[in-house]
């Protein structure tokens, strides 16, 4: 039995140090991953600065404390009714 026990924890660590790098790479490879998607989000919530900038200009007014979405969405629900 003890034999068989010490068989189990060769292999065990034999496996462990294969799966390491590979799950170390595989995390690396997230990160790469999650850090486009954040620089894309970025440049998104940048264009949609621009967006309400401009709308701002035009002449439509923003609430206090009214978030991006709200305002863009409080305009175009504006326009809409507008056609």
């Amino acid at each position: 039995m003890n034999n068989f026990l010490d068989l189990i924890y060769i292999n065990y660590v034999t496996t462990s140090q294969v799966m390491f790098p590979i799950l170390i790479f595989i995390i690396i490879l997230l990160i790469r991953e999650f850090s486009k998607y954040s620089s894309m989000s970025d440049r998104i919530k940048n264009k949609i600065i621009d967006l309400i900038d401009i709308i701002e200009e035009s002449g439509f007014k923003r609430k206090p404390d009214e978030k991006e979405f709200a305002f863009f969405e409080r305009y175009l629900k504006k326009t809409i009714s507008k056609d």
